[in-house]
């Protein structure tokens, strides 16, 4: 989830452009959501807070994988925003788990 305007998105979306995230990304199912034009769709994946940027990682049938995050307590889905390493490590852990 993300915002128009969102200093900390922009900074994030940059990750996504990193060449190993690019790759790993090729075998997800990657969505992209605009939390000011789907309020609904944000409320409902909020188990945490709607604070933006997050990142979820979900099952096949869209079941959210809480045990899937970044290493912090606080904004457990705000994955580091200048250092592809984080989602990465996400995204490793969604393909070994979620398959």
């Amino acid at each position: 989830f993300f915002t128009e305007g969102c200093p900390h998105c922009k900074n994030y979306s940059a990750v996504f452009h990193d060449p190993k995230v690019v790759e790993r990304a090729g075998k997800l199912v990657m969505v992209r959501v605009d939390k000011d034009k789907n309020r609904e769709l944000s409320a409902k994946f909020a188990p945490d807070g709607e604070y933006i940027p997050r990142t979820y990682f979900l099952s096949s049938d869209g079941t959210l994988d809480a045990d899937i995050h970044a290493p912090r307590e606080r904004y457990r889905y705000f994955y580091d925003e200048k250092d592809p390493s984080s989602v990465l490590a996400g995204m490793d852990a969604a393909l070994k788990k979620l398959r």
